[in-house]
């Protein structure tokens, strides 16, 4: 992996972290059996994977596009 998409993937790791701590101090877990909590934690997961990929693709830009070469 090339440093872009290294970096890329440490804030991706950063802001998954962050959302899933915020579901989890905004009471998530407390409601799992609550079938519009449910539903609203999965639009959150989705939201917060969704972003992730858009952070990926700001921060390496256009990187992952790029075939290695033979000598890297």
């Amino acid at each position: 992996m090339r440093a872009k998409e290294v970096l890329a993937v440490i804030i991706m790791g950063a802001w998954v972290a962050a959302g899933v701590t915020f579901m989890n101090w905004f009471g998530f877990p407390q409601h799992t059996g609550n079938v519009l909590w449910s539903i609203g934690a999965a639009i959150s997961i989705l939201v917060i994977l969704m972003v992730s990929v858009a952070i990926f693709f700001a921060v390496a830009k256009e990187s992952p596009w790029v075939w290695f070469a033979k000598d890297e």
